[in-house]
């Protein structure tokens, strides 16, 4: 990367990372492309000319929030952590990835990004099932995972609740408790005692 790009990349991170702060603190639609600027200290017209518009800021920032995290969980997983920590970590990052505001980003991301089929299919039907096999392999070899079923059979029963989270009805703001349950029974099913993620 020479010192052109570098820059680029330097303002167009500070611009995200403003913009960012503003949504958390006041919500997309209520931030406007000029108090991003002043957060950010570029001009409106930098972030007009590296963007387009807010909603591809929008997308962009819902393509970074997908890509670390899937990246937190490639470093986790296939890290050293026992499969019972490894498991209360795993929902505690959960929650930590579905609140409201990430909610509105990856709403707006999957209706309005004409990517999203191809990026959605690479983390959750290519890399993120490659993580289930870790996980599962990890929990049967630790013995936390003892019934006898297949490995395909559990990464099916285990996509579903992705394939749910990727529904725009499901994912937005209102429904963030519903998903939270919806994680808790993937992992425990009907019967088990969940690990308390309050």
């Amino acid at each position: 990367m020479n010192g052109y790009e570098r820059r680029t990349k330097n303002k167009q991170d500070k611009i995200k990372g403003a913009a960012l702060e503003l949504f958390y603190e006041f919500g997309i639609d209520k931030t406007s492309i000029n108090e991003i600027a002043n957060k950010a200290h570029v001009s409106p017209a930098s972030i007009y000319n590296y963007f387009k518009t807010k909603d591809r800021l929008v997308i962009e920032l819902a393509k970074d929030i997908i890509e670390s995290s899937i990246k937190e969980k490639e470093t986790l997983w296939n890290g050293d952590l026992p499969f019972n920590l490894l498991l209360e970590q795993a929902i505690k990052n959960q929650n930590l990835f579905i609140n409201p505001t990430n909610l509105e980003f990856l709403k707006i991301f999957i209706e309005e990004n004409d990517d999203a089929e191809k990026i959605v299919n690479e983390v959750f039907n290519e890399r993120y099932l490659n993580l289930l096999d870790i996980f599962i392999e990890k929990g049967r070899k630790e013995g936390f995972i003892k019934r006898n079923i297949s490995n395909k059979a559990m990464m099916y029963y285990l996509r579903m609740y992705q394939e749910l989270v990727q529904d725009p009805m499901i994912v937005n703001a209102e429904n963030q408790k519903l998903i939270s349950e919806l994680y808790d029974l993937m992992l425990y099913g009907l019967v088990g005692i969940p690990i308390d993620n309050n």
